[in-house]
């Protein structure tokens, strides 16, 4: 695959993903953001809800269609 497809794939993914790094939560292609405490978020997708269940949560980073979520993190519920 040349570079020129690997941009164009990467430019129209709308697939919800999850990343889980230590104390950090990457989501993408999420569609709304129900409830947001320090406790608890819950962020729900074209396709089904997740519920982020942690301490000190705190989204450091909010664009249309990714978040960054940071704090200590106790479940993930899908």
């Amino acid at each position: 695959m040349n570079l020129l497809k690997h941009i164009k794939k990467y430019l129209n993914d709308y697939e919800y993903k999850i990343t889980i790094t230590n104390d950090y939560i990457n989501i993408k292609n999420y569609t709304e953001i129900k409830d947001y405490s320090g406790t608890k978020i819950i962020i729900k997708s074209k396709e089904n809800t997740t519920t982020i269940n942690g301490i000190n949560l705190i989204i450091i980073k909010m664009l249309d269609q990714e978040l960054l979520i940071k704090g200590k993190i106790i479940s993930i519920e899908l």
